[in-house]
């Protein structure tokens, strides 16, 4: 169940598995469960060593069981289905195929709901299953991906435990929202856990890394010293895999990686912001950082932090760190994303607001864009090449209406 299973380390489990799958249900009451779909879509791939995987079932609209059980829109069913192909899966399946008429499941969707063969569900479903016969090239396809995100199992678990500094400090939701900005910038990613081969990655974003064993930071350093750009949220490095905080100040084994250490770290109050220069604010969390060879590349401005640095970056070998000390919101987020993928060599043009795209390539070398529009205006992208779903040929103006989806072997 990929990112909703915390309790449980993938990492450790998945080289034991053959074919790795997952069954996936959207947050419905959230407005952006779409690109939490995804980011659970790139786990599970992430998990399969970047092999095609398996979506084992997910729902064909609402479910039973959550406070709000919302139906799927007209064209979500297919938006869904077609986001989790285009990050890796190799088969697509729901559950369930019949309405239940008894038990705990009776008001769960299905592909053919109690609404019978005339209902727009059922409708639906075929047409899916008409597109996806068209779609057999992508099959053993892979998705390449420059850019990684640290996911630590034992980081999550170690956070939970009590006495914290602060109750404001989300492993989830910090992993959520880097997540979430590198999506709107049209950025696809890995998932990895610290102690992965990150050679090849441009960038790796470490947002919540609380604990970290001396073989995993030895790894992250390894990876700057080579010419990697790592950036690192606050409270991380803070204890060892024995939850125990390491000789000398915050943050323990980050320290030389990211050129600072911490004297003190100073929580914001409850509802409380603090301006930084370059036009952004912070929340929850400041620190009181000492340099020891970064460079400031932000300052607090007020706050219990005033005047001191923010965001900074620390060139090591042949690379770089950076580190931001404080809660970035929206745009501010991905204004810093943005400032590390410059850093490290990458250019990115973010799609039109709400397009989703995607590349899978074989392995000849063929390359297959997915482009999911969940906006509700219409897009042009720049695609040349051919629609899988009706054999016409794409150009520089190819539309993608609101809520529709594209699949297109490009040429060249």
């Amino acid at each position: 169940m990929a990112t909703s299973c915390p309790s449980v380390d993938y990492w450790r489990w998945a080289p034991e598995i053959d074919i790795i799958s997952n069954d996936h249900y959207l947050t419905a009451s959230r407005l952006d469960a779409h690109v939490m779909l995804a980011m659970d879509a790139d786990f599970t791939r992430s998990l399969a060593a970047g092999r095609p995987w398996v979506l084992m079932e997910h729902s064909p609209s609402a479910v039973n069981w959550q406070p709000r059980n919302i139906a799927k829109r007209p064209g979500e069913l297919a938006r869904n289905s077609m986001s989790h192909l285009a990050r890796g899966a190799d088969a697509i399946m729901f559950f369930q195929f019949r309405a239940s008429r008894f038990g705990a499941e009776k008001f769960h969707s299905a592909m053919l709901p109690h609404a019978g063969r005339s209902s727009r569900v059922w409708n639906e479903v075929v047409e899916l299953g008409e597109l996806a016969g068209h779609l057999s090239e992508l099959r053993g396809s892979r998705v390449e991906a420059s850019v990684a995100v640290v996911w630590s199992t034992e980081s999550f678990w170690a956070q939970e435990l009590e006495w914290r500094p602060s109750v404001d400090l989300s492993h989830r939701e910090r992993l959520e929202a880097f997540y979430s900005e590198l999506w709107k910038l049209g950025v696809t990613v890995d998932f990895v856990h610290p102690g992965a081969d990150l050679l090849g990655y441009h960038a790796v974003f470490a947002p919540a890394l609380y604990l970290l064993d001396e073989a995993s930071a030895a790894n992250l350093r390894a990876y700057v010293e080579g010419g990697g750009v790592l950036a690192v949220s606050y409270f991380s490095g803070i204890v060892d895999e024995f939850d125990a905080v390491p000789a000398g100040p915050f943050p323990g084994r980050l320290r030389e990686v990211l050129g600072l250490s911490i004297e003190e770290f100073q929580p914001l109050r409850e509802g409380e912001r603090v301006a930084v220069t370059g036009g952004s604010s912070g929340s929850v969390w400041t620190d009181e950082i000492v340099l020891d060879g970064a460079e400031p590349v932000e300052h607090y401005i007020d706050g219990p932090a005033a005047g001191l640095p923010a965001f900074t970056r620390n060139a090591l070998g042949d690379g770089s760190a950076w580190y931001v000390s404080t809660k970035l919101d929206g745009s501010a987020l991905g204004s810093f994303i943005d400032d590390v993928l410059t850093d490290a060599g990458l250019t990115v043009v973010p799609p039109p607001t709400g397009l989703e795209r995607v590349i899978r390539v074989a392995d000849d070398g063929t390359r297959f864009l997915v482009a999911i529009n969940h906006a509700e205006a219409d897009v042009v992208i720049d695609a040349v090449g051919t629609d899988l779903a009706t054999g016409e040929a794409t150009d520089a103006a190819t539309l993608v209406p609101a809520g529709a989806t594209r699949v297109i072997r490009l040429d060249g």
